[in-house]
């Protein structure tokens, strides 16, 4: 059985997001000393930037468009997937554990009827086979898995749990035309994308959240200006967003988003294992708390005990004043 490896990409408002160079650079990886294929799957409508972008990273690129595939939708894509493992049979499926993410490669799994792994934050071989890296229960426990010989397993990962290679590959596209019939029981109304973020929250760097210490919406903003200076993004608890002070698309944790920035700053955040499920991958973890027995101190590689409104300031000062002398 070859190790061809499929990456299906995921992009956003016409830019290829950084998870799917991350798995394409990991997957190259690889299989570099092998004669196998890295195949790039990219699906869509008008995406011939798309395809430009990945072609340094892959060794073959294989390109649907299709108007019909303008706009996500799971009945579609997942057909479209589906007709492309099947034709080109790789060894695994790789795909971002995002939004699209979640709602797409679980349908694709129990398409293939084949296993999924997801959330995974670490990928290697042994013995010819692939281990697969996946922590549980909030990261208290790191799992290593394995397949059955000859099971082709869709695997998603954690966006930032790999880093970019600069590749010059120039892959070969293949331009494919599948069988595309949209499922006729619903249709798409509208779609309401929401304000626009400076920088995604599954794949920013730097993540300042805020917890129920915060006291109030008001008191964000402080977070947003840390935010801006370091050009990260400010996430909430579950617990923030069922108060309404910020909105679905920040929430970290079990229920909301799981990110793996290089740095994470807790504000007011109490640590329950539903947020630290979320975030607990983050490669540097700083608290900032009144309470010296929350449960975020156990995660946390820094920890301040202390009132927020009086640490957050300075550090604004700090983060200023250090990145006008950079």
């Amino acid at each position: 059985m070859s190790n061809d490896i499929l990456v299906v990409v995921e992009y956003k408002d016409g830019g290829v997001r950084k998870v799917s160079l991350e798995l394409l650079s990991r997957a190259k990886e690889m299989i570099s000393e092998s004669s196998s294929t890295l195949y790039a799957g990219v699906i869509g409508h008008d995406v011939k930037g798309i395809v430009e972008t990945v072609r340094p990273f892959a060794d073959k690129v294989i390109s649907v468009d299709g108007a019909v595939l303008k706009d996500y939708r799971w009945d579609t894509y997942v057909s479209v997937a589906e007709q492309l493992v099947r034709k080109y049979n790789p060894s695994m499926i790789f795909g971002g554990s995002t939004v699209t993410g979640k709602d797409l490669f679980p349908r694709l799994a129990a398409r293939l009827k084949t296993t999924i792994i997801s959330d995974a934050v670490g990928i290697e071989w042994n013995h010819g086979g692939p281990r697969i890296k996946k922590p549980l229960y909030g990261g208290k426990i790191v799992s290593w898995l394995t397949c059955k010989e000859g099971v082709v397993p869709v695997v998603t990962f954690r966006p930032n749990s790999f880093a970019i290679m600069n590749r010059s590959l120039k892959g070969e596209v293949i331009e494919e035309s599948p069988d595309i019939v949209p499922d006729s029981r619903f249709s798409t109304l509208s779609i309401d994308k929401g304000g626009a973020q400076k920088v995604d929250l599954q794949e920013a760097d730097f993540i300042i959240c805020g917890g129920r210490g915060m006291k109030g919406p008001e008191n964000f903003r402080i977070l947003e200006e840390i935010a801006d200076i370091m050009e990260g993004r400010v996430a909430a608890s579950r617990a923030v967003v069922d108060s309404k002070w910020r909105g679905y698309d920040d929430q970290v944790g079990k229920s909301g988003k799981t990110v793996s920035p290089k740095l994470y700053i807790g504000c007011g955040v109490s640590g329950a294992l539903h947020h630290t499920m979320g975030m607990d991958t983050s490669k540097v973890i700083v608290a900032v708390n009144t309470d010296p027995n929350a449960p975020i101190f156990s995660y946390a590689d820094y920890g301040i005990v202390g009132d927020l409104f009086d640490i957050l300031p300075v550090l604004k000062d700090e983060l200023t004043r250090t990145k006008k002398e950079i």
